[in-house]
């Protein structure tokens, strides 16, 4: 059983890192679930229960930020709502679009056409789109990180399990 929830943490992670790319998807989350997942093996090494409520809080907030930090930068950078709302839903659009990059170019191009539908003249939506776009790769980043880290926290225990149980 032990070898099936470490092969199933290391799944995770990979798929936690995977899923950071598209947006709305918990990329982090997964990364914790693989955290959760080792806490069932029979390794003696376990993580506490403040680590655990410690990064499912950041895992948590991983995943909120990746809906508001776009929808700030939007803001930010002069968007009105319809600018913010386009950008949203350019962001969902563009993770189905069969365009290449859809999910980069979809929170630009939302925020842009949302802002020229609420009556900004085309520099200023141009100017929201870009901090929707820059926003959007803030986000990303920050699960990136996230997702990465606890990986590499998880890695590190399994790895140093497996080298004792070797030696």
């Amino acid at each position: 059983m032990t070898i099936a929830l470490i092969i199933l943490a290391v799944a995770l992670i990979a798929a936690g890192i995977i899923f950071c790319i598209v947006p709305g998807l918990p990329g982090p989350v997964l990364s914790y679930l693989a955290m959760i997942a080792y806490q069932f093996t029979n390794m003696q090494d376990k993580f506490s229960t403040s680590v655990l409520l410690i990064w499912g809080v950041i895992a948590a907030l991983a995943f909120v930020g990746d809906m508001l930090v776009p929808a700030a930068a939007t803001k930010k950078f002069g968007g009105t709502k319809a600018g913010v709302w386009g950008g949203i839903i350019g962001t969902f659009v563009g993770m189905f679009a069969p365009i290449p990059f859809g999910v980069i170019w979809g929170p630009l191009v939302g925020a842009i056409v949302g802002d020229l539908l609420g009556g900004k003249r085309i520099v200023g939506a141009m100017k929201s789109g870009f901090g929707s776009f820059l926003g959007f790769l803030l986000a990303t980043f920050l699960k990136i990180v996230v997702a990465v880290w606890m990986g590499m926290i998880v890695m590190l225990r399994i790895g140093s399990n497996v080298m004792d149980l070797i030696s």
